[in-house]
């Protein structure tokens, strides 16, 4: 008897979490839009926002996200861990420009030049992309260079993507990686750097 109460607790408090959750995303894509709005970034139809994405968009640059994307800023909607909120961020001449049906859990992309993905990649948790190291009056080696991501992409979580990177479709970029070179259409790649393991 007391299992079958303790049961019936569970499933009630379940439930009540369940649409907590629905609650918390609805009205999280709301603001989220709003926000996107009054900075002028483009957005497509279907886009989902668990949580407060920070949105900062300079002027003369350019955020565009395409159809049907999930941003995930908090870790009650990826239970990986969340280590901060989904962040977009473009200096002035930046670009970032987003696919159709993409998936970003706690994810930084921040653009000088450009910063562009394809459909259909998705970003496993704590993802940093960027196009630039920071610092280039200090270190003017350290010029931005454009950043590609190809099309059904898979990125583990906390992985790394540096200035001057493509990634061709397809591939697969193992959880924890430094991505400093080119990685190829169709295949595996993992590590510190990242180097190919294996061919699909």
């Amino acid at each position: 008897m007391n299992a079958t109460k303790n049961n019936l607790r569970g499933d009630v408090v379940q439930k009540c979490y369940r649409m907590i959750c629905r609650l918390s995303m609805t009205f999280s894509t709301l603001w989220c839009r709003v926000k996107m709005m009054v900075w002028g970034i483009e957005f497509g139809k279907k886009c989902i926002f668990g949580g407060n994405t920070l949105f900062y968009k300079s002027p003369d640059s350019k955020i565009a996200i395409g159809n049907d994307c999930k941003f995930y800023s908090n870790s009650r909607f990826n239970f990986r861990g969340i280590n901060h909120r989904c962040i977009l961020q473009t200096n002035p001449g930046g670009k970032i420009v987003i696919g159709d049906r993409c998936g970003f859990s706690g994810v930084s992309i921040v653009s000088s030049v450009s910063v562009e993905i394809g459909d259909d990649v998705m970003c496993g948790s704590n993802v940093i992309i960027g196009d630039r190291n920071d610092h280039e009056d200090i270190y003017p080696d350290w010029q931005p260079q454009p950043v590609k991501i190809g099309n059904r992409v898979w990125i583990g979580m906390n992985v790394t993507i540096m200035r001057g990177v493509s990634i061709g479709d397809g591939s697969i970029v193992g959880a924890g990686s430094i991505v400093t070179k080119d990685i190829p259409s169709g295949v595996i790649a993992a590590g510190n750097p990242c180097r190919v393991i294996q061919t699909r």
